[in-house]
Parts: C-alpha cells; structure tokens; sequence
C-alpha cells in the first residue's frame, strides 16, 4: 500500500464534470490499494470572481477579510468533490486548510506554511477515508491566511512531505512543464523532467504551471513531484534532483511576467539598506535591483515590483523619506520580464551575451538585467514581451526534438 497526495487545480475542478473526472483519478489510485489525499483549488474563475466583488466595494480591500473572502472557494470544491466520492460508495472526509492542521504566519494574502499537525488526516487514512483538503489556505493563531496565488500547489507538496507520501501528483490543464507558455509559442514543447534548481527559478519568474514555495518543499525533503494532465492519461514531467541527457542543453526554458514596475530612487544620501528593511516589514516584494553612483558621490537606486505593488511601495518609500533620505521618485509602468533557465549555464559563457543579441538584433530595449548561475532575467516593453520570448525560443533551439510532444 502507498500513500499519494493528488492536487487538482482551478480548471481541473472547473465544473461538476470537471469534478467528477477527478474523482475517477482518484479513484484509480484508491483501487490500486493506496491512500490517497486529495487538495484542490477553487473552481474555475471562482478566486476571480471573489476578488473582482471586493475591489467593487474597495480598491484596496482589508488583506484579513480578502482571506476571509478567498478561502470560500476552496470549501466549495471541496464540499462537492467529497459528495461525488460519497456518492460513488467510498467514504471521505472534507477539511479546510485550518481542519487539516496547516499553521502559517500571521501574514494575510501571502503566509508561509510553519507546521502541519497531520493527526486528523492520519487518522481518517487509517479508517479508510479519503481525506479531501482546501489548498491555499491556513490559519495563524485564530485567524484564517491564504499562501497566495498558487498556493493549492504549496499545500498539495506540504501535506506529501509532513504525511510522508510516495510521491505528489499535480493535476493541471496541461500535460506538463514546457519550454515556455504554448498559449503564446507555437513551437513550445513538454519536457520529460526538470530539475528542482530549475524549476525553482521558472515558478519563480513567472512559469504558472507550479507555485515557487510547493518546488522548495520538494526540493526540501525530496519529494517525487510529476505535472500531468487531469483529463489525458499521458506521461507527465517529472521534477527531480537530477535529470535526462536534457540536461546537455544550455537553456532548457523561458519564462515570462508582466505587469511589471521599475521604480527609481535619486539623491539617496544614506545607504540603502533601510529602503529594503522598510519595504520587507511591509511585505513588499522586490525583484531586480541596480545601484549606480555619481562622480559626486550621490546614489541612485532601481528597482522592480509587480504592478500590484507599487501603490504600497511608494506609500513605505515616501513614509520614510527623512529616514532614508533621497531627493525624488519615478516609476516607469507596463513593463514585463523574460528569463531564459538552465543549468547547463553555469560551465557555459556566453548565454547572456547570446541573449542580449539575439533581442538587439529584434530592437527590443533591454531596460534592467539580472543574474544567476542558471538564469538571464531581463525587463523589456510589455508590448515586446511576446516577440522576445518567441526569438529567444527559436534561438535557443527550443522546438527541437529533445522533448516530447
């Protein structure tokens, strides 16, 4: 007998026969004689449709009464899911994310998971139940978080490692991890397996197929993690430690974000390590980071955040400005980022030289840059983000045959 954790998200459960099919995945686990925990995501465009009521009655809604908000979805499915499993003659039980045991901190719209008391979901394994749990979601003290967007991922990986399950499975619209969107590049193409160091930096760049903190769990405590599809009975990608002669290719994916800011500080006459502490107290996200000094010794700063953010960023900035002490603030909107990943980068020289080209030669202005052993991040035009990643595709060989359809 093993243990298996399955995740379904959004599209996955979309609708009642969208629930139902993943009860038959389910169900051919169970039949193979295994335990079987299930996490699921909100229905659909359900997060969506919650977070578009909010913003009618605030443009900034309370961040405690959002997660009060949000995780209702999540109930739902989990609620019908567990009614289809019943109805079909097996016993379940539905647990919200605080049921469940997930501890997180007190942060609302984007927590971390801190602990999970798994005795309740052990103890329906050893009855025979299947446990059904809401993905997303936590509670801290005695109010209920969100992990954030994605975060059903994080908890699917979370329950695996504390449950001590076989493996993970993520079950998601698509038939696995590809080369890049193929929504937006003809020529995308599913890999077989990704390492974890990789995926970390795709999910972290933008990559939605898995959230960034569910590949750290993995990473973590070795969870076996395969992305594959919930209606297609195919192979999947498996995310692992090492992977396949793959690994021969210097770039194996590119991620892409939009709705990026940069925002620029001059005249700083102090350093700038206030200017992060201020922003992290606040949870403020910051991604790319360039520092520049003039001859007369005055420092400027830019930095990159995600669209939804800088309203709050300029309210911390300019909360401290006696602090910190600079001169003046800009922000330049509708921006996006595009990133090229792969390990085969850290014993080859010239991949960023080669991107930086292969966008020059196509006159998309390269606005920031940033660097890593396996990634080239740039932030270009929104409107050019989609011509960059489809060059950068053809350039790096992306189409070819190395990878399955």
């Amino acid at each position: 007998m093993g243990r298996i954790v399955q995740k379904f998200g959004g599209t996955s459960v979309g609708s009642v026969e969208r629930i139902k099919n993943a009860a038959d995945r389910v169900l051919e686990e169970v039949n193979q004689g295994n335990q079987v925990v299930v996490v699921v995501s909100a229905m659909g465009k359900t997060t969506d449709h919650l977070v578009d009521m909010a913003r009618e009655i605030s443009p900034f809604p309370n961040k405690r009464e959002m997660d009060m908000l949000l995780t209702t979805g999540e109930q739902i499915t989990i609620a019908l899911l567990s009614m289809e499993l019943n109805e079909r003659g097996f016993e379940t039980i539905s647990l919200t994310g605080w049921q469940a045991g997930v501890q997180t901190e007190s942060v609302h719209g984007n927590a971390r998971i801190t602990n999970i008391e798994t005795d309740r979901i052990e103890k329906a394994l050893a009855s025979g139940k299947i446990a059904v749990v809401a993905g997303f979601q936590g509670i801290a003290g005695a109010d209920i978080t969100t992990l954030g967007r994605g975060g059903s991922d994080t908890t699917a990986v979370a329950l695996a490692a504390a449950l001590h399950a076989d493996k993970c499975d993520i079950y998601t619209d698509v038939t696995g991890v590809y080369t890049t969107d193929p929504r937006f590049v003809e020529g995308a193409r599913k890999l077989k397996s990704v390492s974890y160091d990789e995926m970390l930096e795709l999910a972290n760049l933008g990559a939605g197929v898995l959230h960034p903190r569910a590949v750290e769990f993995a990473k973590n405590y070795q969870m076996p993690l395969e992305v594959r599809s919930s209606i297609e009975r195919v192979l999947g990608t498996i995310i692992e430690e090492e992977v396949s002669m793959e690994q021969n290719l210097i770039v194996r994916g590119i991620a892409f974000e939009e709705s990026i800011t940069r925002i620029s500080i001059f005249g700083l006459k102090k350093g700038i390590s206030s200017i992060f502490t201020a922003l992290a107290e606040s949870h403020v996200n910051v991604d790319i980071i360039i520092q520049s000094m003039t001859q007369e010794h005055e420092t400027s700063l830019s930095f990159s955040v995600k669209t939804e953010d800088v309203k709050e960023a300029l309210e911390v900035l300019n909360s401290h400005k006696e602090s910190i002490l600079f001169e003046t603030i800009e922000t330049e909107s509708n921006l996006a980022k595009v990133s090229i990943v792969g390990s085969g980068m850290v014993s080859n020289p010239g991949v960023a030289a080669e991107m930086f080209e292969v966008l020059s030669q196509r006159e998309i202005s390269i606005k920031m840059v940033s660097t890593s052993e396996i990634k080239v991040s740039t932030v270009v035009s929104q409107d050019k983000m989609l011509e960059a990643v489809n060059a950068l595709h053809e350039a790096f060989n992306l189409s070819d045959a190395f990878a399955i359809k």
